[in-house]
C-alpha cells in the first residue's frame, strides 16, 4: 500500500469519526447553556410575576405570609414547567424582586413600610446623633 491509499483508508475515517465527535460534543454544550440561559430568564420571570400578584392579591397580609404565598406559587408554576429552584436561588430572586419594586416606590416619591427600626448612632467627626432606617437612609 502507499501513502495515499493508506491514509484514504484508516486516516480519513479516523479523522470524520473525530470531527463527527468533537461537533456532538459542542452542540450538548450548546443546548446546556442555552437551557440553562432560559430556565434562568423563566425563573426571573416567574419570580416577578409571583411576587407582583402577591402584592395586588394578598396586600391585607404581612411579609412572612406575603412570602410563602409568593413561594407556593413560584414552585407551582415552575414544577409545571419541568424546571428546579432551590430555596436559596428562590429567596434571592424573591429578594432582587422586592428591592426593585421598593426601589421603585422610593424614586416614584413613595416610602416603602420596613420592619426595620431606626437606629441611633453617634458620629465621631461631630458627636451628633445620625438616624439610620432602610426607610430613609442616613440623615442628621
Amino acid at each position: 500500500m502507499t501513502k495515499g491509499e493508506l491514509f484514504a483508508t484508516y486516516a480519513l475515517p479516523i479523522i470524520a469519526a473525530a470531527v463527527t465527535a468533537l461537533a456532538g460534543f459542542l452542540g450538548a454544550q450548546l443546548k446546556s447553556l442555552y437551557q440553562k440561559y432560559v430556565n434562568d430568564k423563566t425563573k426571573e420571570s416567574v419570580v416577578r410575576t409571583c411576587v407582583k400578584a402577591v402584592e395586588q392579591l394578598y396586600h391585607d397580609l404581612g411579609g412572612p405570609e406575603k412570602l410563602e404565598k409568593a413561594k407556593e406559587g413560584i414552585e407551582d408554576m415552575l414544577n409545571e414547567k419541568g424546571i428546579p429552584i432551590s430555596e436559596l436561588e428562590m429567596n434571592l430572586l424573591i429578594e432582587a424582586v422586592v428591592s426593585e419594586f421598593n426601589y421603585g416606590f422610593a424614586k416614584a416619591g413613595e416610602v416603602p413600610k420596613s420592619d426595620t427600626p431606626a437606629v441611633e448612632e453617634k458620629t465621631p467627626q461631630n458627636d451628633s446623633i445620625t438616624l439610620y432606617s432602610e426607610e430613609e437612609g442616613a440623615s442628621l
